[in-house]
């Protein structure tokens, strides 16, 4: 029998031969191994870990690496042991298209446990799942549905409005206008999506616990995605104990409670209203389907609602926030746009129709500079060729490797963008085409993605940012209060673009 040095000696060469094995495919024998890089990133996943959780005091870089690699290596990169990167701003359209039976694009798998949802359609690996599931809320986002929400989005809105007038207007009180941006997208995706009105809007000074807690849980992301092991522990921690351990998780668990009560009365037939109404809920969209049996389950819907309400805010809050930043500190540009808002509309208490808002030039060029600089989910978003060859100049790039491409490398280059960095609603006029290419501006803005796994919300994002600013501001005179660029730049890759760690938000006074 072996003593216990000896099997723990054994077991050690065991390891080693392992790892080196390990080493010699993934730096050797692997098919991603002809392709530029360094040679550490091939190696291991810990040289994506360290820029993620550990580079800079607390992670958050590993995209400006990407970059930085770039310039080092050319377009096309390796970047973990697993995974190639693009930066080719006319290739992006390769990457993210659309899948089918033939050629089915998948998502790489160790992203589907990122956010704790791993049955949400955001979050489904395989083509095949992805387009059921997809098809079932698809119907819920379509331009005519969204169009026919657009009355009780200005109804959110307006609820804004009348704060700003009746608590703010000429008190010199200061608000953070990211919290204002997420209580009215909280109120928006729960009150649209689900028939449920939870009044985030009315928080004091708009900082409901909810908005503020979704927000947090980018935080949380790189750990999910390095540590897996992390969000099985989460989930084996009972509720009541998690809110206490995680305090600032608390209005999720709460909210995800209600979801559970809610849907457990749609299943039951009980809930009428939320199945039945003028504007049926995506719950009734989703049962009305005819999606397999176990995709209706209770968990994968609540999964399903975790999912359509971070992604219906996150994103949209933080473009508003962008956009409030810049206008603000650009006087030319706010009486530019204030300019075409009053002339669009003389009754500032009249606000347009989301059909009219987004014919007004101006106003959309703003937009489409706030989506630019603010990325929307910065980070990349790799996708899995299964069965197919992409041909990248005369590389070939063989089925089933993983391929991420991103916004942030597509809005900042300096050949689509000149004067990338800076705030120009100006050149979106016209929709140009940039030197020498053979595509329009717009081909180029990328922050809901494209293809068949393109944001799925789209229609309702665009709604939001048109009916937002020009109700605000057509009827509002903001300030700035203590507020600078580093308050909106990127600086921390946490999945969503963030700015320093030090910021203390977008911070306005509303004059008289």
């Amino acid at each position: 029998m072996l003593s216990f040095s000896a099997a723990a000696a054994a077991l050690g060469v065991v390891v080693t031969l392992y790892c080196v094995g390990v080493a010699i495919y993934r730096l050797v024998l692997s098919p991603l191994a002809r392709f530029p890089g360094p040679r550490i990133a091939a190696l291991t996943h810990w040289y994506e870990a360290y820029y993620d959780l550990i580079s800079h005091n607390g992670g958050g870089q590993f995209t400006f690496q990407i970059k930085r690699l770039h310039e080092q290596y050319g377009p096309i990169v390796r970047i973990n042991p697993d995974e190639l990167h693009i930066d080719d701003p006319d290739y992006y359209s390769h990457i993210y298209c659309n899948s089918s039976s033939s050629r089915p694009i998948d998502k790489s798998t160790k992203f589907k446990y990122r956010f704790g949802i791993p049955q949400a359609t955001f979050s489904t690996t395989l083509a095949e799942p992805h387009r059921l599931r997809r098809s079932a809320i698809a119907p819920f986002f379509s331009k005519a549905r969204v169009r026919n929400l657009n009355q009780n989005l200005e109804t959110i809105v307006e609820r804004v409005s009348h704060r700003l007038s009746t608590e703010y207007a000429g008190s010199g009180r200061v608000i953070n206008i990211t919290d204002m941006w997420g209580s009215m997208t909280a109120d928006v995706i729960t009150e649209l999506a689900f028939g449920r009105s939870a009044d985030f809007t009315t928080a004091p000074d708009f900082k409901s616990g909810f908005s503020v807690a979704m927000a947090n849980l980018a935080w949380s992301g790189h750990w999910n995605y390095h540590v897996w092991l992390l969000v099985e522990l989460m989930n084996w921690i009972p509720d009541s104990i998690l809110s206490v351990l995680i305090p600032m998780f608390g209005p999720i668990i709460e909210y995800r409670k209600d979801t559970i009560r809610q849907l457990r009365e749609i299943l039951a037939g009980n809930n009428i209203e939320a199945k039945e109404g003028s504007n049926p809920t995506l719950f009734h969209d989703i049962l009305s389907s005819g999606l397999p049996k176990q995709d209706l389950d209770l968990q994968r819907l609540t999964e399903e609602s975790i999912s359509v309400n971070g992604a219906g805010q996150e994103t949209v809050t933080w473009t508003l926030s962008v956009i409030a930043f810049h206008v603000l500190d650009k006087p030319d540009v706010q009486a530019r746009l204030k300019a075409e808002l009053v002339e669009a509309m003389p009754d500032p208490r009249q606000i347009l129709p989301w059909e009219d808002l987004e014919k007004l030039p101006y106003l959309m060029a703003v937009i489409s500079e706030g989506l630019r600089l603010s990325y929307g989910q910065v980070q990349r978003l790799p996708r899995v060729n299964r069965l197919g060859v992409w041909m990248y100049g005369g590389t070939e790039i063989p089925p089933g490797v993983i391929v991420g491409m991103d916004a942030y490398h597509m809005h900042t280059n300096a050949t689509i963008f000149p004067d990338a960095l800076e705030f120009k609603p100006e050149r979106w006029l016209g929709d140009p085409k940039p030197p020498g290419r053979v595509h329009p501006l717009s081909h180029y803005l990328v922050p809901f993605s494209k293809g068949s796994r393109a944001c799925i919300g789209i229609h309702l994002a665009y709604m939001e940012l048109t009916t937002a600013l020009a109700t605000i501001w057509r009827r509002h005179e903001l300030e700035l209060f203590d507020t600078d660029r580093s308050d909106v730049d990127f600086s921390l890759d946490m999945i969503r673009p963030m700015p320093k760690r030090d910021s203390k938000g977008v911070r306005v006074v509303v004059k008289n």
